[in-house]
C-alpha cells in the first residue's frame, strides 16, 4: 500500500485533527462485527454500571473472523497511511467500546497524560501523525466530542480554564455531578463539536485532540477502536510505545486464519516491533 500525503483524506486529518470516512465497514463485514461483538455487548451488564471496553478482543477466546476482515479494509488502511506518509506502519491494537447501565460522562482530556513536555512539544510540531487513532461504528454512535484543529497547537487559556473547572471529578463521573459544575458539558468547551457516525462508518482522528464522551443506558453502544503507529517513532514517543506488551497472543496468530494483503503485514510489523519493549 503506497501513501499520498496529498489525499484529500490528509488534508482534513492535518487541518481538522480528524476525517470521518462514511460507510467505510461493507455490510458484509457489519453483519459479522455484530454477530462477533453481540456477546460482548450483551454481557456488558454483569461488568458493573460503568462504560465497559474490551481492550483485548483479538484474544482467542473472543477472536471473530470479521475481526481480521475488518482490520484489513482497505479503505481504512489507506486513509491511515496517507496521515501517517509512510509505508512503514504497524497496526495499535484493536478494543471494543461499549455502553453502561448509567448516564456518565468521559471529561475533555487529550490522550497525552504524563509525557514529558519536551516529548510532547516535538509530538504536537514535528510528527503530529505519527498516531493515528480510529472509532468504527458497528451501531450508530453519538458518543464522542472533539475540539477540532486542537490537535497542533498547545492548550488555549480558555481550555485550561475550563478543563479545570472538573478537577475535582473523575476521569468518568455520573451526569449529576458533572452538571452541578456545568449544565452543558460538551457544549460550553470552546469549539467543541459532536461526531455523529452512522453504523459502518469509522473516524479516524489524533488523540492529541481535545476530546470527551457521553455513554446513556438507552445507547446501544458497539464501536471498535483501534489505529495505526508510525514504526520510525517508536524510540521517540512513550505514547506510540504505551501497549506493546497487552497482546502476547498476537505473536502467534495462526488461530486468526488467512489475515488479509493489509492487515497481514500491519500485523507482522508489530510483532517486530513488539519484541524490544514487551519483556
Amino acid at each position: 500500500m503506497t501513501p499520498d500525503p496529498t489525499s484529500q483524506t490528509r488534508q482534513d486529518f492535518d487541518r481538522q485533527g480528524f476525517v470521518q470516512l462514511k460507510g467505510a465497514i461493507p455490510i458484509s463485514v457489519l453483519a459479522g462485527l455484530r454477530e462477533g461483538l453481540d456477546p460482548l455487548r450483551e454481557a456488558r451488564d454483569s461488568l458493573g454500571d460503568r462504560p465497559t471496553r474490551y481492550q483485548t478482543i483479538l484474544e482467542p477466546e473472543h477472536f471473530h473472523h470479521s475481526f481480521a476482515d475488518f482490520l484489513d479494509l482497505d479503505v481504512t488502511n489507506q486513509a491511515a497511511f496517507d496521515i501517517i506518509d509512510s509505508s512503514n506502519v504497524m497496526f495499535a491494537g484493536l478494543a471494543c467500546l461499549l455502553g453502561c447501565a448509567e448516564h456518565v460522562v468521559c471529561r475533555w482530556h487529550r490522550d497525552t497524560a504524563n509525557m514529558d513536555p519536551v516529548e510532547l512539544d516535538l509530538l504536537l510540531n514535528q510528527h503530529p501523525n505519527a498516531l493515528v487513532q480510529s472509532n468504527c461504528a458497528v451501531y450508530d454512535d453519538v458518543s464522542l466530542w472533539v475540539v477540532p484543529g486542537s490537535h497542533r497547537r498547545g492548550d488555549t487559556p480558555e481550555e485550561e480554564t475550563y478543563s479545570a473547572r472538573f478537577n475535582d471529578l473523575g476521569f468518568l463521573d455520573d451526569i449529576d455531578a458533572v452538571r452541578a459544575v456545568e449544565a452543558d458539558v460538551f457544549r460550553a468547551m470552546p469549539g467543541a463539536i459532536n461526531v455523529e457516525l452512522k453504523a459502518g462508518d469509522c473516524l479516524l482522528y489524533n488523540p492529541l485532540l481535545w476530546h470527551a464522551a457521553e455513554y446513556r443506558p438507552e445507547w446501544k453502544r458497539c464501536t471498535l477502536h483501534g489505529g495505526w503507529k508510525d514504526v520510525r517513532r517508536l524510540d521517540q514517543f512513550s505514547l506510540l510505545r504505551w501497549g506493546l506488551a497487552h497482546n502476547p497472543w498476537l505473536m502467534e496468530p495462526d488461530y486468526m486464519g488467512d489475515l488479509g494483503t493489509n492487515f497481514g503485514p500491519l500485523l507482522a510489523r508489530y510483532q517486530q516491533a513488539v519484541t524490544p519493549y514487551a519483556s
